[in-house]
């Protein structure tokens, strides 16, 4: 039987990955869960066996999926585009298909919240706020919603929202429905994030590279930060004491002190960093992906130290990395797949040399055309 070019390059990635294990030193039990990659282009769902780092299926959508999102307690994924009016909802036992859920409006944002009971969506046209059941898909709740939001983060009972032509934030409280709104800020507001403690909105200014930090009780503005770059992605590092930056006019990273609000360094981080990903346990990394160079840069986050630039596909953009921090998959939008690079080899890196050099890549995993997502789940036995 003749293979056709995806399947021989998935069995290529599929060795590799072989050859690593056997010829290197013994590894850890890898993790057993899959990772779900929304192909925009190819209008697909990939699902990724991440105990053997291979392509298990290929689920087809109706649409050209932007966003994926997990919540594994409930055995449930769902998968949203802005060019459609609908969500998909997968079932994680099966990888399939379970429903399709109207929203009545054009997508913007979604999460998932912290018990994953809940998924809560922002649509315009008409601008409202919805929540559904995440295990059935019921909607639970609508708030209508004085301006178009861009953008929407959760922070226990409380949904903040930035509306970018309105020019202000809004807070919803999400047992109530009850809307906050601040005053007309000086810059258009762009992403926003809650600050770990829930007391202040920190919102990206993209037009005039700023941060607004407001006061989440009162909605008053309480601190303008000016940036060295246009803020377009945003990371806090595992106990949210820093804010990392990056965005165009500075090829670099900037670290944000979000208690402080002031900017606390900036680090040279490749050519077009953007988004990135931080570990959860062991040793502080930072890892960045270099749109323009094809690259993922790696910073140790305690001593602000790049430790390596390794080759990864054409136009990496997210980063996540496997619960057990042993993995990182770097979506590349342009080649259609996804690059593993193994945290032992950073590590490696980091205590065996003092410059920054290039570590391996673990395996390639073709997944699809232009993936733009991912979200990872646990197998569920």
């Amino acid at each position: 039987m003749r293979l056709t070019r995806r399947e021989w390059l998935a069995a290529g990635a599929g060795a590799l990955g072989g050859v690593a294990a056997a010829c290197g030193p013994k590894t850890t039990p890898r993790y057993q869960g899959y990772a779900l990659v929304a192909n925009r282009d190819g209008r697909t769902l990939g699902v990724i066996d991440l105990s053997r780092f291979q392509l298990l299926k290929e689920v087809p959508l109706a649409m050209a999926p932007e966003t994926v999102l997990a919540a594994p307690d409930r055995a449930r994924a769902f998968v949203f585009s802005s060019t459609a009016p609908f969500f998909h909802v997968a079932d994680l036992e099966s990888m399939q298909l379970k429903s399709r859920v109207n929203l009545k409006g054009s997508f913007i944002s979604a999460r998932v919240s912290a018990d994953q009971r809940l998924l809560w969506v922002a649509v315009r046209d008409p601008n409202l706020l919805l929540s559904f059941d995440t295990s059935t898909g019921e909607r639970k709740s609508r708030v209508s919603l004085p301006a178009a939001v861009d953008d929407m983060d959760l922070f226990a009972d409380q949904v903040g929202l930035a509306a970018s032509t309105a020019r202000t934030v809004v807070r919803c409280d999400s047992k109530t429905g009850q809307l906050t709104s601040s005053p007309v800020l000086k810059a258009v507001p762009g992403l926003l994030r809650w600050r770990p403690d829930g007391k202040v909105l920190l919102i990206a200014n993209t037009e005039d590279r700023s941060m607004t930090a407001v006061d989440s009780r009162t909605m008053q503005p309480m601190v303008d930060l000016q940036l060295p770059l246009a803020p377009s992605q945003l990371c806090f590092n595992n106990d949210g004491g820093q804010l990392f930056v990056t965005g165009e006019g500075m090829d670099a990273v900037a670290i944000v002190s979000p208690y402080q609000t002031e900017v606390n360094e900036t680090v040279l981080a490749g050519r077009m960093p953007g988004a990135m990903a931080v570990t959860s346990a062991g040793p502080a990394y930072l890892f960045i992906s270099n749109t323009d160079a094809a690259e993922v840069t790696v910073i140790n986050i305690d001593n602000r130290r790049v430790i390596a630039q390794i080759p990864v596909g054409q136009r990496p953009g997210p980063i996540l990395l496997t619960p057990d921090n042993e993995y990182a998959l770097i979506l590349n939008e342009q080649s259609g797949d996804v690059a593993v690079i193994r945290l032992l080899n950073i590590r490696d890196a980091d205590l065996n040399s003092r410059r920054s050099r290039t570590a391996p890549l673990f395996t390639m995993i073709p997944i699809g055309a232009r993936p733009v997502s991912a979200a990872i789940a646990p197998r569920l036995l």
